[in-house]
């Protein structure tokens, strides 16, 4: 098997992409320039989630990740990844594609066991997304591409982008307050996002992250019983979608390397099978 990334490619997705988010999401001062920002926090803040929370945070224009080696090539087939959550969980505010990127690559550098449960099943379905087996070990986290000197993380190959582009939460915790208005308000950015991406593959984490992108889609076709084809924002691609890995239920929880039925029996055919598909192509 032979894989290359086209890196020029790459960057002007990325290029293209922090315009967009320029113009309508993040500006270049830092502030976000959102249209729909004031609906938003008004839906999080105001009348009564202002009453039934009164410790709400609300964090606004928090960009995606996007791997410098996103344009993957494998045996000359384009596979680009695209994993979708909701939110980021946090109340950092302003964080811009390059400062995404660099947290990301910092949850590279560490071990498999030491990531967060969302990390951790990220990699397996990474892992999988190359025609690889799930795994701790660091070896089969990394891919030698053509040209290349230096291995390159499997973080630094794919791209990660949430439903809303801002988070609210309990104040002081993860636990998310989000709600319709926030993901129907966010969907065009999601929808620019796949249009610049072109991924061939999407993996969406938690239930209702499928449901808000059901919005999108078009043309869908099922494959398997978590598989589907699909038309997003005019991009034809294949859509894997699972629970969130840190799912609270653990029959739905993914997000651990052993005693993870889901993984194995879910998560695994699933990308196998799209892996088939889009490298046959």
């Amino acid at each position: 098997m032979t894989v290359a990334s086209d890196t020029v490619l790459t960057d002007r997705r990325i290029d293209k992409l922090g315009q967009y988010m320029a113009e309508h999401v993040l500006g270049p001062s830092g502030q976000c320039v959102c249209p729909r920002l004031g609906s938003c926090r008004q839906s999080v803040l105001g009348g009564r989630h202002a009453a039934s929370q009164p410790d709400a945070a609300f964090a606004a224009g928090q960009l995606s990740h996007v791997g410098h080696h996103f344009d993957l090539m494998i045996n000359g087939v384009p596979t680009r990844t695209l994993v979708i959550a909701m939110e980021t969980g946090r109340t950092r505010e302003g964080v811009t594609l390059k400062e995404r990127h660099a947290e990301v690559m910092q949850s590279a550098s560490l071990a498999f066991t030491a990531r967060n449960p969302h990390m951790r099943g990220v990699t397996s379905a990474l892992r999988l997304a190359v025609g690889r087996d799930p795994g701790a070990d660091r070896d089969g986290e990394h891919l030698r591409l053509e040209g290349a000197r230096f291995p390159v993380h499997l973080f630094d190959a794919y791209a990660m982008a949430n439903m809303r582009l801002c988070s609210a939460v309990v104040n002081g915790t993860t636990k998310s307050l989000g709600n319709a208005t926030m993901s129907r308000n966010c969907a065009p950015h999601m929808a620019a996002t796949i249009t610049i991406l072109e991924p061939t593959l999407c993996i969406v984490q938690g239930v209702e992250v499928y449901k808000a992108l059901t919005a999108l889609m078009s043309r869908r076709r099922q494959i398997a019983p978590h598989l589907e084809q699909a038309r997003i924002a005019g991009v034809d691609t294949l859509v894997a979608a699972f629970t969130h890995p840190s799912a609270m239920r653990l029959t739905d929880h993914w997000g651990r390397l052993t005693s993870a039925p889901y993984l194995y029996e879910t998560v695994v055919p699933t990308i196998r099978t799209a892996y088939r598909l889009i490298t046959a192509s």
